[in-house]
């Protein structure tokens, strides 16, 4: 190729050739776009267009040499095929989108113009500028193919766009040919369903229009109005139901609470059944403000169960509260489809998934931006028409396998399920606050039910600690403060509020309750419990929590069966090292070489430094199976969902909680590992059990287990104990024991040990100044350094 043939059908074989075997090969992506820019031989060019959509996704010189095609060349069948690999490769490019619309307005070919079209519809459904161009289409146009075909890509990517209903009426009115009239028809009933403007429009539009649009038009309009009133009666049934339970409410806190338990913990049931129903396939935060003012019925059922002596059910409605959305979120993207779903059925689905996944998360951040009425209105919208079409492929499915439906919906666990799969070296402790005290449960294998252990706790002094301890985790230096000082105070601070807990929680009435077998043990906190290291708690004058157990979180039960159920293999890394190149960081360096020479990975794809954009990580991290990130990071109590890990100094590149909500996609990840501070934080102070944080964010786009710290952290503290990580990972494959065992040999190392082990790592990529300064804080080292928990406590797991 680098001689390049003059024989056509040679240039074409090799083409082909190339684009089959050179999947991001960047020579053979080099030699063809060389190709591209010397022949002439459109038949060959099309050939190598065809290779390079194929091949090179998300290459800006693949995209730009593509663009300059489509731009120079005057052959239509050419700009066709640069259209159709620019679809491929081009997703949410701006540069991609502004040539495929100057295509629109450049060619006077039909056939070019309707597969420019296809392809704005596929690369960026709903941009704004993509809409504008169509309708301008549709309304310039003669042909009707075109116009059909152009109103068919609005339906799709126009939902409530007041412009794009516009042109479909006028499309309706105008059109002198049957096929696109009904085209326009079909997509209004599903696009304009309650809206007004649309059934506005349609009524002006019977007054004038001929014959048979008027026959179309008397079809379509009950329809739309129909289902608008249906889906009022629906809204209304729900309100009446809830005003009913509003009022048992009021009864039973005036009358039955004090006289009558049992008939209290009846009717608090039915208003938990009626919430659960209204909750159920809303976005997060509607369902915080909906739970929110019936938090205390949750506790006092519980309550009532445990004055009873009915710990099973109290278990069950400690579960019921707990991450609903999370867990409704993950089974209803995660069911597997059954094997006799034909392929172009689950690409669909698929695609719809994804679909529904970016337009929740859209209306989610409107209402997070407190977006005006009619914005949310309309991201609301486009949602609910993402849902229904996922629902419409989903009963497809139902036809194949009748139970598909029901897997996609979850309930919470009883406690018999959980010892069904319960480990005989396992046992559960749960945590749950009342009104007026502290519910802990222990679950240990083979008992009939769950077991409370009396923990006399005062809440008004752990709700005071969380304050304080929040304050500490996230206040900045003072300018009139060193650095230094402020991290001794830190230090100083964290090892005495852990010791506070301790002294509350004394969970040294924990021990007698549970069997010497016992080696793991999954904390299920509550409220503000979330904040604290629990695995760092003293249980007895000697003994920390993590000297006797191997300690994983989660943030309720049915995570944990679900990250169970996700079978992983652990062969694969993806590493993004310092991506902001803080000369701060320099031990992120040392920690990414350390990690990367764990054999266990046969491969491996880091991103040092500013290669790790935001575009590469999403795509990137599709099929990896161990995801690392070493950096800076950040957690915002008062939007959680603006949580972010630090890519550059562009806030638009960082990876918010909100982009991984919406755009990632891990399935095949067992092990997410955030080295960073903050990263296991969530906003705890929220009344109800919907909370938010990184962890969440990453569980939810498919990872089995996810290590985040709960303050800000030590950078040389950090690199030995992921090191160590990651050597006793490939030891024992149980991450809870890999991180047990890592961080009980920081905490004891001497400095003697850790100089020792430093030497063992590659650190051929650190520039001299680098090393030099990884050289002097070694040096630095005495005694036994990490010993404080601040060094080493911070990490938790979460998941399995």
């Amino acid at each position: 190729m680098n001689r390049l043939t003059q024989d056509k059908s040679t240039r074409r074989r090799a083409a082909i050739r190339l684009g089959k075997i050179g999947t991001g090969n960047p020579k053979v992506i080099e030699a063809l776009i060389q190709l591209l820019d010397r022949i002439q031989d459109e038949f060959t060019r099309r050939r190598v267009a065809e290779s390079l959509g194929k091949i090179g996704t998300d290459n800006p010189k693949v995209i730009e040499a593509l663009i300059q095609l489509l731009q120079t060349t005057q052959d239509e069948s050419t700009r066709k095929r640069a259209a159709e690999s620019l679809e491929k490769i081009g997703t949410g490019n701006p540069k991609v989108i502004e040539a495929l619309i100057q295509l629109l307005d450049r060619t006077q070919d039909e056939e070019t113009r309707r597969r420019a079209a296809y392809s704005l519809e596929k690369i960026d459904p709903g941009n704004p500028k993509v809409i504008e161009a169509l309708i301008q289409l549709l309304q310039t146009t003669q042909d009707e193919f075109t116009r059909r075909r152009v109103a068919e890509s609005l339906g799709k990517i126009g939902t409530d766009n007041p412009k794009v209903i516009e042109a479909l009426l006028e499309l309706l009115d105008t059109s002198r040919k049957v096929p696109a009239r009904e085209e326009a028809v079909a997509i209004l009933e599903k696009i304009g369903i309650g809206n007004p403007k649309a059934i506005t429009g349609l009524r002006k539009l019977q007054h004038h229009c001929n014959p048979f649009t008027r026959l179309l038009v008397a079809k379509l309009l009950p329809k739309i109005t129909a289902l608008t009133q249906s889906q009022t009666q629906q809204i209304e049934d729900d309100l009446l139901l809830f005003l009913q339970e509003t009022r048992v409410k009021d009864t039973v806190d005036r009358y039955f609470s004090t006289n009558n338990p049992q008939k209290a913990k009846f009717c608090y049931h039915r208003i938990i059944a009626c919430l659960d129903k209204l909750q159920e396939g809303r976005d997060i935060i509607t369902r915080r403000s909906l739970l929110n003012s019936y938090l205390d019925i949750y506790q006092r059922i519980v309550y009532f169960s445990i004055k009873t002596g009915d710990l099973n059910r109290a278990f069950f409605y400690t579960e019921l509260f707990r991450n609903r959305y999370l867990v409704e979120r993950i089974a209803q993207h995660y069911a597997p489809l059954p094997n006799t779903v034909t392929p172009e059925l689950a690409a669909q689905i698929n695609q719809a998934k994804v679909t529904e996944k970016k337009r929740l998360q859209d209306y989610t951040n409107g209402i997070n931006q407190n977006l005006d009425e009619q914005q949310l209105k309309q991201l609301e919208v486009r949602w609910q028409d993402a849902k229904k079409a996922l629902e419409t492929l989903y009963a497809q499915v139902a036809v194949i396998e009748p139970e598909f439906i029901a897997k996609t919906k979850v309930s919470p666990l009883s406690f018999r399920q959980i010892q069904s799969v319960l480990p005989s070296d396992t046992a559960i402790l749960e945590f749950f606050f009342t009104a007026n005290k502290l519910l802990t449960l222990l679950i240990i294998p083979e008992a009939n039910s769950p077991e409370s252990i009396p923990v006399k706790l005062n809440p008004k002094f752990i709700d005071k600690l969380a304050q304080t301890w929040v304050s500490n985790i996230t206040a900045k230096t003072p300018s009139n403060k060193k650095e230094d000082e402020d991290i001794d105070a830190t230090i100083q601070t964290i090892s005495e509020q852990i010791n506070q807990i301790s002294d509350s929680l004394n969970l040294s009435t924990l021990l007698p309750h549970i069997p010497a077998q016992i080696q793991h043990l999954i904390i299920v906190p509550h409220k503000y419990l979330h904040l604290f290291p629990l695995h760092a708690l003293w249980l007895n004058d000697h003994q920390r929590l993590i000297e006797r157990f191997a300690v994983s979180y989660l943030p309720n039960l049915q995570t944990w069966k679900i990250c169970q159920n996700r079978q992983r293999s652990r062969h694969s890394l993806m590493g993004i090292e310092n991506p902001t190149q803080d000369k701060d960081l320099i031990f992120a360096k040392a920690e990414m070489a350390s990690i990367s020479q764990r054999q266990q990975f046969s491969h491996r794809k880091i991103f040092p430094g500013k290669q790790a954009s935001k575009a590469e990580i999403l795509h990137s991290a599709t099929d990896t199976h161990c995801f690392h990130f070493s950096g800076h990071a950040e957690y915002n109590f008062q939007n959680p969902l603006d949580s972010y890990l630090m890519l550059s100094a562009n806030s638009e590149e960082n990876l918010t909680l909100n982009t991984i909500f919406a755009d990632l996609h891990i399935p095949q990840a067992d092990l997410v590992t955030l080295s960073a501070c903050c990263t296991g934080v969530v906003d705890a102070f929220q009344p109800i059990e919907e909370y938010l944080g990184l962890p969440t964010g990453f569980l939810l786009a498919g990872a089995k287990a996810v290590i985040g710290s709960q303050w800000k952290v030590n950078s040389i503290a950090t690199a030995f104990i992921f090191d160590e990580f990651y050597r006793q990972l490939e030891q024992t494959g149980n991450k809870a024991i890999a991180l047990k065992n890592a961080q009980n040999w920081l905490r004891r190392c001497t400095d003697d040990e850790l100089r020792e082990r430093a030497n063992t790592w590659d650190l051929s990529k650190l520039e001299p100044k680098e090393k030099f300064l990884l050289k002097l804080t070694l040096k630095r080292l005495s005694g036994t350094p990490f010993e404080n928990p601040y060094y080493w406590a911070a990490f938790i797991l979460t998941g399995c």
